[in-house]
């Protein structure tokens, strides 16, 4: 039966994709997916013919499908035409197959990706309203507590998008200026001239780049704001006020925006919010991303870190689990990353007991200020529960 499931699929996959050429993405998405199917076909079908040789059965008959113009799928025998030839006194049944097909963006993103196994989400939604947003070209801004994965899931985007990457990590920089423009430069040779940044190549690249802009509120000078504003917008240009001929860049049509933003307490040298109209360039929405359920946080783990055991996966997630409820409590103020997660994994596969390892890892997050160890001790203690 399922012989004859993957037959009806790849006929209705192969119209739909007939019926999208001009979406090249889409009709990239339906092939690949069509091509798993037709692998997946012959094997079943390898494997139909020899378990009926192997009972001496006669094979199954061949039925055909065919794509009515209504849309609908036929499926007709092979003896078709010979049982009417002969005038067959038993009627044959024509069996008509209604499929349910979610013909939108994200229902053949739905049908043609699968989540990544290297990434896990709380809602799968979120993942496919991101690539639909990648291919509408509607920018994202995606918030949440540092090492969350906010960085790595924009590389896995690009990954899937097939699209050049460029990343910007604005916490490294006291002059945005020169990261998004350029800088002069002189030597005796030549004299002063203006070099324009890696920023400005990636706004030209015309394989459509995906820019990651990491960090962004880390800007104290408030420069980011002011120099990307016509860069989101309709507008789509930057000024490049500094070089010989003060030249506009024009972006690329297929240029992709993805920032990323720390708002919180505990991020020191971070604003507290975003500008408003900064948020407002950010058509594709405002993502906020929280830390995983402890069950999907362990799963991420036995997957970036292979070697882990599922029990000391279960462990290392559980005592995360414990300090952000004291986080979120306000008893601390700082809480467990699933970056820190996967470095106590990491040591414990090494060697590492696991108390050595949540030590070595987690309290340099929690010094004694001032005399004051209170957060510390709450740490050791949720450590020290965790057993040998």
């Amino acid at each position: 039966m399922k012989v004859e499931l993957l037959v009806e699929r790849i006929t209705l996959m192969t119209s739909l994709a007939e019926k999208v050429k001009e979406d090249k993405l889409a009709y990239d998405l339906y092939y690949e997916k069509i091509e798993e199917m037709r692998k997946e076909l012959d094997l079943l079908k390898k494997e139909r013919s020899m378990s009926e040789y192997d009972r001496g059965e006669e094979p199954i008959e061949s039925a055909t499908y065919t794509m009515r113009d209504d849309g609908e799928v036929e499926e007709s025998s092979m003896h078709d035409g010979l049982d009417e030839l002969f005038d067959a006194t038993e009627p044959t049944t024509e069996k008509k197959i209604e499929p349910i097909i979610d013909d939108s963006v994200i229902g053949k993103l739905k049908a043609s990706v699968d989540i990544p196994e290297e990434f896990k989400f709380k809602d799968n939604m979120t993942f496919y309203t991101m690539l639909r947003n990648i291919f509408r070209n509607k920018y994202i801004l995606v918030t949440g507590p540092s090492g969350c994965g906010k960085s790595s899931l924009g590389k896995i985007l690009a990954d899937i998008t097939n699209k050049p990457f460029h990343q910007f990590n604005f916490g490294d920089t006291m002059n945005p200026a020169a990261k998004l423009l350029g800088d002069t430069k002189y030597n005796q040779e030549d004299g002063t001239w203006f070099k324009p940044s890696r920023f400005v190549s990636a706004l030209q690249d015309n394989a459509g780049s995906f820019i990651m802009l990491d960090e962004v509120t880390r800007d104290r000078t408030g420069d980011l704001g002011n120099i990307l504003m016509p860069v989101l917008d309709g507008q789509r240009y930057l000024a490049l006020d500094e070089s010989d001929d003060a030249d506009v860049v024009q972006l690329d049509t297929n240029v992709f925006f993805f920032a990323t933003a720390n708002i919180g307490r505990e991020y020191l040298g971070a604003a507290h919010d975003l500008d408003r109209a900064w948020k407002d360039r950010f058509t594709g929405g405002i993502y906020e991303l929280e830390y995983l359920p402890q069950n999907k946080e362990q799963e991420l783990l036995q997957v970036r870190v292979p070697h882990v055991s599922a029990d000391d996966a279960r462990r290392i997630t559980e005592f995360a689990k414990k300090i952000r409820d004291l986080y979120k409590a306000e008893e601390l103020n700082v809480a467990v990353s699933t970056r820190m997660c996967l470095a106590v994994a990491e040591l414990v596969v090494d060697g590492m007991t696991l108390l050595e390892a949540l030590k070595h890892t987690v309290l340099p997050f929690y010094p004694v200020t001032a005399g004051d160890d209170t957060d510390r001790v709450k740490v050791i203690q949720a450590i020290q529960s965790m057993g040998d």
